[in-house]
Protein backbone atom coordinates (compact mmCIF):
# COMPACT_ATOMS: atom_id res chain seq x y z
CA UNK A 1 0.00 0.00 0.00
CA UNK A 2 1.15 3.61 -0.68
CA UNK A 3 2.20 6.03 2.43
CA UNK A 4 0.44 9.33 1.86
CA UNK A 5 0.87 12.59 3.75
CA UNK A 6 -1.85 15.26 4.90
CA UNK A 7 -1.24 18.66 3.57
CA UNK A 8 -3.51 21.42 4.98
CA UNK A 9 -3.37 24.78 2.61
CA UNK A 10 -4.86 28.18 2.76
CA UNK A 11 -5.96 29.72 -0.32
CA UNK A 12 -7.10 32.89 -1.28
CA UNK A 13 -10.50 32.51 -3.39
CA UNK A 14 -9.80 33.53 -6.45
CA UNK A 15 -6.97 30.77 -6.70
CA UNK A 16 -9.21 27.99 -4.53
CA UNK A 17 -11.92 28.76 -7.59
CA UNK A 18 -8.71 28.30 -10.49
CA UNK A 19 -7.64 25.04 -9.02
CA UNK A 20 -11.26 23.74 -8.82
CA UNK A 21 -12.28 24.79 -12.50
CA UNK A 22 -8.51 23.38 -13.62
CA UNK A 23 -9.57 20.28 -12.32
CA UNK A 24 -13.48 20.56 -13.94
CA UNK A 25 -11.16 20.81 -17.26
CA UNK A 26 -9.20 18.14 -16.90
CA UNK A 27 -11.75 15.97 -15.79
CA UNK A 28 -9.77 14.82 -12.09
CA UNK A 29 -10.66 15.89 -8.50
CA UNK A 30 -8.93 19.14 -6.70
CA UNK A 31 -6.37 16.74 -4.85
CA UNK A 32 -5.68 15.15 -8.05
CA UNK A 33 -5.22 18.25 -9.89
CA UNK A 34 -3.16 19.65 -7.41
CA UNK A 35 -0.76 16.23 -7.11
CA UNK A 36 -0.60 16.77 -11.39
CA UNK A 37 1.05 20.02 -10.93
CA UNK A 38 3.31 19.17 -8.78
CA UNK A 39 3.68 15.64 -10.71
CA UNK A 40 4.83 17.87 -13.73
CA UNK A 41 6.67 20.28 -12.25
CA UNK A 42 9.15 17.61 -10.61
CA UNK A 43 9.30 16.25 -14.26
CA UNK A 44 10.06 19.50 -15.60
CA UNK A 45 12.68 20.22 -12.90
CA UNK A 46 13.88 16.63 -13.26
CA UNK A 47 14.72 17.07 -17.27
CA UNK A 48 15.96 20.35 -16.57
CA UNK A 49 18.86 18.96 -14.07
CA UNK A 50 17.45 21.80 -11.77
CA UNK A 51 18.06 20.92 -8.04
CA UNK A 52 15.84 22.18 -4.95
CA UNK A 53 18.67 22.94 -3.16
CA UNK A 54 19.79 25.95 -6.07
CA UNK A 55 16.22 27.45 -6.64
CA UNK A 56 15.63 30.44 -4.43
CA UNK A 57 13.80 30.40 -1.65
CA UNK A 58 10.29 30.82 -2.24
CA UNK A 59 8.96 34.34 -0.47
CA UNK A 60 6.66 34.16 2.33
CA UNK A 61 4.61 37.82 1.35
CA UNK A 62 0.84 37.48 1.98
Amino acid sequence: MKSTATLTLRLDHNLLSYIRERANRHDRSMNGEVLAVFREMETKEKAAGASLATEPAASHAE
